[in-house]
């Protein structure tokens, strides 16, 4: 998953989704559903997957951040840790 950047240092390449094999459920209600999954470091994908509309992926460092705001514009009650 390391590859060399012009330097020819070695950079953390980002995990494709394709490699998470289990999503938990973190939170569920009738406007949104999140579900977290770990590709290679623990919960490194946020999905929030509201009742009407398309799915959004997070990933990297804010992803438990920017999965809350969205789940919270669609369903203010959406409290996960």
């Amino acid at each position: 998953m390391r590859t060399p950047n012009k330097k020819g240092e070695a950079i953390m390449a980002k995990p494709s989704v394709s490699l998470v094999k289990e999503w938990e459920v973190v939170y569920e209600s009738d406007e949104v559903r999140v579900e977290v999954g770990t590709a290679v470091f623990r919960e490194d994908y946020y999905k929030v997957i509201p009742t009407s509309g398309r799915s959004k992926l997070f990933y990297g460092e804010s992803a438990w951040s920017d999965a809350q705001r969205m789940a919270s514009d669609l369903d203010f009650q959406a409290i996960f840790i």
